[in-house]
């Protein structure tokens, strides 16, 4: 018997005695990652937190006002990243200005003050970044302070209404609508400035309109205990209206303070004033790159915003992300050229752009390039201290139907950093200095902390550049490093101090290790790499796949048990189809040569081996539960030929693909659902459903495959036909073209 054919028999002995295990047992190496320890180490030593950290303070180290001329020139952040780059001896940068339909308002001046009974500053810009909430309107007024508890806008007006009835407004102040000619004067709250939990919108903001409110003074914080000093950036309604044009976000203290003095009976008056410029949009981005051996190959791409709008200057979010890859990109560069370590074969690029708009910009500005990238790392929110923040970094994974070899890659150099700098109680877990409870290989700054390294994954998310990636019209696979509480998220004091130059070493370790075995893999490394894949994919089984599967079969009545058998055969299915595509996606970067093929294509049929295994505990697990409920014995679901219109393979149409990103946007979608608003409930598809479907449209998937895929992702009854009618909506609005 030859080794592939005892192979197949242990696999069949196992599942016959009731084990499921994948068909090659080794054993693992706890600091495993496909890069060899020499390689590592050099990326240890060189790279530095404490220079990233430093970067930050130069870019952020606080929230100061915008100069008039960045408006027209080039913003500071976008000039002094581009300069940093050039001053670490790197060519391969360039500073790209777009222009951006429409304008942007930016606060130029803002005051808040008690000026009853006694004056006094509560804030002002230029000390009080989130002063000035958006959406306000230049000006200047002076009110009496009120208290508005929360309520709607059917509310405040019956709270009005009350209130004139008890005499506790002026006669003339109780009618709570303008009537034409009328002045703002006979309002119920004309004159008055309030105190409210939250910036109004909508119908609330309407109403306070209505009768006559002239200004909001909020609190806003993410957790007013923990510091109570801290502003949170915040909107409200304010841009049209006459009466109520202007709201100012205060701390959780000062506005306590003032909301004990009005409870106390005390009558303050308050003057609010702003100055509100309106400044033509743009786009600035800078972007970099190390010149691979093989330039035209798949590469890597890194990013981290730049901008989140042009008020917001936060240091952790996200001069941080930017930073951390600039240091990655200062040490690669300085390893290649200083001969430490060779050349990759594939680029990496940087890009640190307008938050996903000018990632979609930059994209649709060369939408060719991107046939050049393999994989996107994603970094925002990435650089703040673990223990102080209460904290995990997390990543966030490649969604479903961009199935990738980089989940698994991620987490073999995550776990490294963790083994090596933490103290894990395993028997097999790599050891400190003798003595004490000392980490096996830290990581860490002489300026930073000592915290371990703890880190958490968890399904794709959106919220950041990555989903412009994971978008099916751009579909390159993409993750996200991001750091989870954050408790100065969005706030004015996201300043340095809150950062971690420990923390931004290990995570520009993370993302250079990982860019590094991605664009460099070669035939002594893939073994490496399809162990961290594999591994990864299984336990994403184990943990999500296989129990989902089995649920459904634990639930079944008796009358259908065949169905979910189906059912749980399809998840299963479904899950290990996408382990199997993120195993073949490492062909995208491999060197092709025959050692290489054969190895990728022996751990596949290691895989398939592994889902027949499961498909029978699935079946034993379904004939145990129909012969508890007392129901005929399932079958092995035989599935029939598929209509042929099924095997039809949707595609993105040309003018769409990497030039147009959001379908609900378009024109023609959206006269189409006004002629047409039931089509979807005709179709019987909720909104989840359809943004599915369209993910799984790829030009390689058939109708019934994306069925299959979707069905088993969202868990919910699904049928081909109605997936064909949805495909036809979009053929029809020119999304997509079907190919029969």
């Amino acid at each position: 018997m030859d080794t592939q054919n005892r192979w197949v028999g242990l696999a069949t002995l196992l599942v016959v005695a009731g084990f499921l295990l994948p068909a090659a047992v080794r054993a693992q190496d706890p600091l495993e990652t496909p890069l060899e320890q020499e390689i590592l180490t050099l990326l240890t030593n060189e790279i530095s937190g404490q220079m990233a950290f430093n970067n930050m303070v130069k870019l952020a180290g606080a929230p100061w006002l915008r100069e008039p001329e960045e408006f027209t020139d080039t913003f500071f952040e976008a000039a002094e990243l581009f300069d940093l780059v050039r001053r670490y001896g790197i060519e391969t940068v360039r500073l790209d200005r777009l222009p951006a339909e429409g304008t942007f308002s930016y606060p130029t001046a803002g005051e808040l003050w008690v000026v009853e009974p006694e004056p006094r500053r509560v804030a002002r810009i230029g000390a009080d970044a989130a002063l000035v909430a958006s959406g306000s309107q230049s000006g200047e007024t002076t009110g009496r302070l009120i208290y508005l508890p929360p309520m709607n806008a059917d509310q405040l007006r019956e709270m009005a209404a009350h209130k004139a009835e008890a005499g506790q407004l002026h006669e003339h102040e109780a009618e709570g609508e303008v009537t034409e000619g009328e002045s703002s004067e006979h309002l119920p709250f004309a004159g008055k400035i309030a105190l409210m939990w939250s910036h109004p919108r909508g119908e609330a903001a309407q109403a306070l309109d209505e009768l006559g409110l002239e200004g909001v003074i909020s609190f806003s914080s993410r957790e007013r205990y923990l510091d109570p000093n801290s502003v949170v950036y915040s909107r409200g309604s304010y841009a049209d209206f006459a009466n109520l044009t202007m709201g100012m976000s205060v701390s959780w203290r000062q506005w306590s303070e003032l909301l004990e003095d009005v409870e106390r009976g005390i009558e303050l008056t308050v003057r609010m004033s702003a100055q509100i410029d309106e400044h033509e949009n743009k786009y600035e981005a800078v972007f970099a790159w190390i010149p691979g051996t093989e330039p035209d190959a798949p590469g890597v791409i890194f990013t981290g915003h730049l901008f989140e709008g042009y008020t917001k200057r936060g240091a952790n979010d996200n001069m941080g992300g930017p930073v951390v890859q600039l240091e990655i990109l200062r040490a690669l560069h300085h390893l290649i050229e200083s001969g430490q370590i060779e050349r990759p074969r594939r680029t990496m690029y940087f890009l640190w752009p307008n938050e996903i708009s000018g990632t979609y910009e930059f994209i649709a500005n060369d939408p060719d390039w991107v046939d050049r990238l393999s994989i996107n790392i994603n970094m925002d929110m990435v650089t703040e201290g673990l223990r102080k923040n209460n904290s995990l970094f997390t990543m966030s994974e490649t969604p479903s139907h961009l199935p990738s070899y980089l989940d698994g890659l991620s987490k073999a150099v995550m776990n490294y950093v963790w083994r090596t700098n933490d103290i894990v109680y395993l028997p097999d877990s790599p050891r400190g200095r003798p003595g004490g409870q000392y980490f096996p290989k830290p990581m860490w700054e002489k300026n930073g902390s000592i915290d371990a390294f703890r880190f958490y994954i968890h399904e794709a998310t959106g919220g950041s550049d990555h989903i412009c990636f994971n978008n099916p019209s751009v579909a390159i696979p993409a993750i996200e490093f991001f750091t989870w509480p954050d408790q100065w998220y969005h706030a004015d004091v996201d300043t340095p101090d809150k950062a971690d130059p420990t923390e931004m070493k290990r995570v520009a370790f993370i993302g250079a290790a990982t860019a590094l075995a991605a664009a460099d893999l070669s035939d002594e490394r893939i073994g490496r790499m399809l162990d961290a894949v594999s591994d990864f994919g299984y336990a994403r089984v184990a943990e999500r796949g296989l129990p989902q599967a089995l649920a459904l079969i634990d639930a079944a009545e008796a009358e259908a048990v065949d169905t979910a058998l189906a059912n749980a055969l399809n998840r299963v299915n479904a899950a290990i189809q996408r382990e199997l595509d993120a195993l073949a996606s490492v062909q995208e970067i491999y060197t092709g040569s025959t050692a290489a093929q054969a190895a990728v294509y022996d751990r596949i049929s290691q895989w398939e081996l592994y889902h027949q295994a499961l498909r029978d505990q699935l079946m034993g697990s379904a004939r145990l539960r129909a012969a508890r409920l007392g129901a005929p014995e399932p079958q092995t679901p035989v599935p029939g030929p598929a209509e042929s219109q099924f095997l039809a393979v949707p595609d993105l149409a040309p003018d769409v693909r990497r030039l147009q990103f959001s379908l609900t946007r378009t024109d023609a979608y959206r006269a189409y659902m006004e002629e047409h608003p039931d089509a979807l409930e005709e179709i019987g598809l909720a909104r989840g459903q359809t943004s599915q479907i369209l993910n799984f449209v790829n030009g390689d998937r058939s109708v019934a495959e994306i069925r299959n895929r979707v069905a088993a992702l969202t868990g919910d009854d699904l049928q081909d036909q109605q997936v064909m009618d949805y495909l036809r909506i979009l053929e029809e609005v020119g999304w997509i073209v079907v190919s029969e």
